[in-house]
């Protein structure tokens, strides 16, 4: 039948109507026939219009494309079937009504002067629907116009179809439906107002809006949440089947921040009479109160995990149970999923088993107060607990120790912290600390996620892994290169390179031979350019980073849909022993289909947190122009040097701000003057702020003699 449809398209021109081939075809059932059409485009044979016109992609005629359009009003196009392809110029007159991340269907025609350049035939899929624009008073203050934020929009006049619909003013943020593009017009319908321009707070929200992360919950999915909410008081069997298992009697603890209220996991760590230890990292049961395919299940596999901006947390679940039913919050009674391990005196786990429990916290920590007193030993709570903690530091530092042996790879980067006032103004920037005490509960989570991980895949049934793969040789090769400008040369075969073990080592040797901190830092930071982003797959090739051969997260149910999927896996495959093949047909689909969404919201958090940095950043710097400040070169680029200060904001000092006759060294990245000396990762150098645009989101640096 494929051999056949393409055949009636080569015979048409390679385009035809959805009816017209289906008659040609003799297809009887549409349905089966639209099945193999949609098989075929997602093989990128054909690709389908929503009008339902079928083109048959080749060089000769159609190709399949990505569209990304300037702020002057052009676009460039890239071919989805080919990535090494170069991408074309389209003009204005040809994007036929498609503008930014569309995917479409183009030709490649020849000018006059013999360049080539491509026309738009069709939108195939819209990716982008709704656009976020700031209300602003036009030049001669009658009018309210809508300014995109998306600035390769900037170049269209929006026309607002409902504009008396709201009451709209000056510095409104807004959300709006794109309707249609047409003659430079881009026609929009208002949905919703978001807040006010000028307020930090809402600028945040706007930019989690702007990337469409879901902000407010359905009423549906409240209600679910309400349904749900059923007090333990009141469940007296589901309490006795509990325990069994019970840690009741456990001094179990949270160390959390200090502002922290979605508490997922819990401690109990004991010394045994035979010299052993006992790990229990107790995490909090949400799949027994999130059921499959229900409203708040829908919804939390849309979102695909919690969102944490500045100074505000965009949850995966209604706060009546992230912050409230599943959150293990001290003194209460609380449902939760342990992993029990024991290890020997060397930190090497012995044995793994999981169950479901009931527990109570018996102390809310704080990662500040831990810290505290692993550095001075002040302890203000009770015995027990302090004693717990040092069975607890003991371990993490055996366990600490085996990990280093075997090659998980210490980064030892700093991330930035805002800090905000009551009315959510920014007024400070520094950088987040981490002590003993974050570390300890990161060792204690890492080796949870372990063994829960090998716990199923030694049983082979399907399941959700978290992989990190193995970087690229010819990237390492890079990276180690690039570190000889340092005085750091490591001596390693191509093969000892990509051995995280070495990896390590080299890390080590750029901590001593580095002096200054945040060199140090950009060094490490630099290998992460290199590395492979970790993803969620229901195949397991392991995680190169922690150098584990079997990885999952387990710990974050209430923040990470991942996680929530694993608890049910756990209590289908081992608990409850239901490993029927169609079940297990049934989780491969699922885990397959899943994995794909929560990648790309996980994606699209990260870079919403690390926008709204950004714009905070931006708006602490907005009172600053004119001052000077020491700072360190993050990275040289052909475009000019982005410069990181103390408190880790970063600016840039644009190529014409600097002197003429640069010559930018792409393998080595590094800008050479005239007079062979130059600019580089790392250096240290005096800059101007000159500007500060909390719009454009950019800060701009010039460099002081």
């Amino acid at each position: 039948m494929e051999k056949r449809i393409i055949e009636v398209l080569q015979q048409n021109n390679d385009k035809m109507s959805f009816d017209l081939l289906a008659n040609k075809i003799r297809a009887t059932d549409h349905m089966a026939f639209l099945e193999i059409l949609k098989m075929m485009s997602e093989e990128n044979a054909i690709a389908i219009s929503p009008a339902n016109n079928i083109y048959l992609l080749n060089d000769r005629r159609y190709l399949h494309g990505i569209l990304k359009l300037n702020a002057k009003g052009f676009g460039f196009v890239s071919n989805l079937n080919d990535s090494e392809h170069e991408d074309y110029f389209v003009p204005p007159v040809s994007l036929n009504g498609t503008f930014t991340n569309d995917e479409v269907v183009y030709t490649i025609k020849t000018e006059l002067d013999g360049r080539l350049r491509a026309e738009v035939v069709e939108l195939v899929k819209r990716e982008k629907t709704s656009i976020m624009g700031e209300i602003t008073k036009s030049r001669d203050g009658r009018f309210l116009d809508f300014i995109p934020m998306d600035k390769s929009f900037s170049n269209f006049r929006v026309i607002m179809v409902n504009k008396a619909d709201f009451d709209l003013k000056d510095n409104l943020i807004v959300k709006a439906k794109i309707l249609e593009l047409k003659d430079r017009k881009l026609f929009v319908r208002l949905k919703k107002v978001i807040g006010d321009a000028t307020k930090a707070a809402d600028r945040i929200i706007s930019i989690a809006e702007e990337l469409d992360i879901r902000t407010e919950f359905p009423k549906r999915v409240l209600t679910n949440a309400e349904e749900v909410n059923i007090p333990l008081s009141q469940q007296p069997e589901l309490i006795k089947k509990r325990m069994k298992h019970s840690l009741l009697d456990k001094m179990v603890v949270t160390i959390d921040g200090v502002d922290s209220k979605d508490l997922d996991d819990a401690i109990h760590v004991e010394k045994m009479s035979n010299g052993h230890f006992k790990l229990i990292v107790a995490i909090a049961d949400v799949s027994h109160y999130v059921q499959p395919k229900s409203a708040l299940d829908n919804e939390a596999l849309l979102r695909g995990n919690s969102t944490y901006l500045a100074n505000k947390v965009i949850p995966m679940l209604p706060r009546i149970l992230s912050d409230d039913l599943c959150s293990l919050n001290p003194n209460t009674e609380k449902l939760a999923l342990a992993c029990e391990m024991e290890f020997d005196q060397t930190g090497k786990m012995l044995s793994k088993k999981v169950y479901e429990t009931i527990m109570i916290s018996k102390v809310r920590l704080n990662y500040n107060e831990v810290n505290e007193y692993f550095a001075n030993q002040v302890w203000n709570h009770c015995e027990e607990s302090r004693l717990m903690m040092d069975a607890a530091f003991e371990l993490y530092k055996l366990i600490d120790a085996v990990k280093i042996k075997r090659g998980t790879i210490n980064f030892g980067v700093r991330e930035a912290k805002v800090v905000m006032d009551k009315d959510s103004n920014v007024v400070e920037i520094k950088a987040r600390e981490t002590g003993e005490s974050e570390q300890l509960i990161e060792q204690f989570m890492v080796s949870a996620n372990e063994a829960v991980a090998e716990i199923v895949f030694d049983r082979e049934l399907p399941f959700v892994y978290r992989n990190h793969g193995k970087p690229e040789e010819q990237d390492l090769i890079t990276w180690y290169t690039s570190l000889k400008s340092f005085g750091i040369d490591p001596k390693l075969t191509p093969k000892e390179m990509l051995d995280p073990i070495n990896i390590n080592k080299t890390l080590l040797q750029i901590d001593n031979q580095t002096s200054d901190p945040i060199e140090k830092e950009l060094l490490n930071l630099s290998l992460l350019r290199y590395m492979d982003k970790a993803k969620y797959s229901l195949e397991n090739i392991g995680h190169f980073g922690l150098s584990s051969k079997c990885y999952t997260h387990f710990t974050s149910p209430i923040r990470r849909y991942s996680d929530l999927m694993v608890h049910r896996y756990l209590k289908q495959y081992i608990l409850n022993n239901d490993t029927r093949d169609f079940m297990l047909e049934k989780n491969i689909a699922f885990i397959d289909r899943a994995c794909a969404i929560i990648n790309d919201t996980e994606v699209t958090s990260v870079e919403c947190e690390r926008e709204v940095i950004k714009a905070c950043m931006v708006e602490y710097m907005a009172d600053k122009v004119g001052n000077i400040y020491e700072g360190t070169i993050a990275v040289a680029l052909k475009f000019g040097i982005f410069v990181q200060l103390e408190n880790m904001v970063e600016g840039l000092v644009h190529i014409s701000n600097l002197e003429e006759g640069i010559v930018y060294d792409e393998t080595n990245q590094v800008l050479i003057k005239k007079d062979n000396t130059f600019y580089r990762m790392g250096q240290k150098v005096k800059v101007k702020v000159i500007g500060a645009d909390i719009k454009k989101r950019t800060i701009d640096f010039q460099v002081v003699k």
